[in-house]
């Protein structure tokens, strides 16, 4: 219990060190900002959904705090003293960072909900979002997701997606990127094809061979600090059907190690230059800036760089 003082005032709570502390006002301090924002009391008490007479009572209790008055009441108008204009001045930076703070803390951990729109290339999509997103949902049932696993280009904006999920170059500077992994490619070819045509001995050998691309533009393949024109056969649409297409024997192939790797170990496809540095690609999780104000999204994301490099599951067949 608080001492008194000697003439039967309750003591004014005292610090550590034993000096006298003001109490704690940030409420009084929020009503007077709004009362000056808002130019009245009754339109700060409508924007407060609190009584006229509660805004007056507590702006006298922070003026006798104070030792000073801070507003000049007229049956027309209310305006600031001088000292209540330094006042404002100071103090409504400060409630404003205040409110933010609050306003963010409640947000971070708020329970995400709601719909959340995710895109993602077939292959990385499969092997490494998927699950990542499973589990995600089973943390958080609020949540609904729709997953659109694609290898097209989209537009997060246009198409009203809140994530994406993307290998390979970036060419929206405007988006807010967060690198997920590096994924290593390899070029592979089955035994079948390499019967009836040579084995690549040098990058510039891949050009005499028929390729499959999961897109026509991607012909120009960078390999071992080479880059090589390719002529391709056949366009796929996405990365695990190119795969399939090199395995069935329609050409070589240049995709992610982590979609070959069964294969190479069965022997249904063969790494072609193996001694040859490689490509490497960045998966990258991609947003708006709009859209990083979803809790659900944060949440997501949060799983998502919490566990990179984001490992594959190797077993897509």
């Amino acid at each position: 219990m608080p001492g008194a003082a000697p003439d039967g005032v309750p003591e004014r709570p005292r610090s550590r060190s034993g000096t006298l502390r003001e109490p704690d006002d940030l409420s009084g301090l929020s009503m007077f900002v709004r009362i000056v924002e808002e130019g009245s009391l009754s339109a700060a008490g409508r924007a407060l959904g609190l009584p006229k007479a509660t805004i007056s009572r507590n702006l006298a209790l922070l003026e006798k705090r104070l030792g000073a008055p801070l507003l000049i009441r007229s049956t027309r108008a209310l305006s600031l003293t001088d000292t209540g204009r330094r006042f404002f001045d100071r103090v409504q930076p400060i409630v404003r960072d205040a409110q933010q703070a609050t306003a963010e803390v409640k947000r971070r951990h708020a329970a995400p909900s709601g719909l959340l729109r995710v895109t993602a290339s077939v292959a990385y999509g499969q092997a490494a979002i998927a699950p990542r997103v499973f589990a995600f949902m089973r943390r958080y049932p609020a949540v609904r997701v729709d997953l659109h696993l694609d290898d097209g280009r989209v537009n997060l904006v246009n198409d009203g997606y809140d994530l994406a999920i993307r290998m390979g170059a970036i060419q929206d500077s405007a988006l807010i990127s967060h690198k997920l992994a590096d994924i290593t490619m390899v070029i592979v070819a089955s035994p079948s094809w390499l019967e009836q045509h040579d084995m690549p001995r040098r990058p510039a050998d891949l050009a005499r061979h028929a390729v499959v691309v999961p897109r026509p533009d991607i012909i120009q393949w960078k390999v071992g600090g080479e880059t090589v024109r390719v002529p391709w056969r056949m366009s796929t649409g996405n990365m695990i059907v190119t795969r399939d297409a090199a395995r069935a024997g329609l050409g070589i192939a240049l995709v992610p190690e982590f979609l070959a790797s069964r294969d190479l170990e069965r022997g249904s496809l063969i790494r072609l230059l193996p001694d040859v540095e490689m490509p490497v690609i960045q998966a990258t999780a991609l947003y708006t800036r709009a859209a990083r104000q979803s809790v659900a999204l944060r949440a997501l994301l949060d799983d998502l760089l919490a566990s990179r490099p984001i490992e594959v599951d190797s077993a897509l067949s």
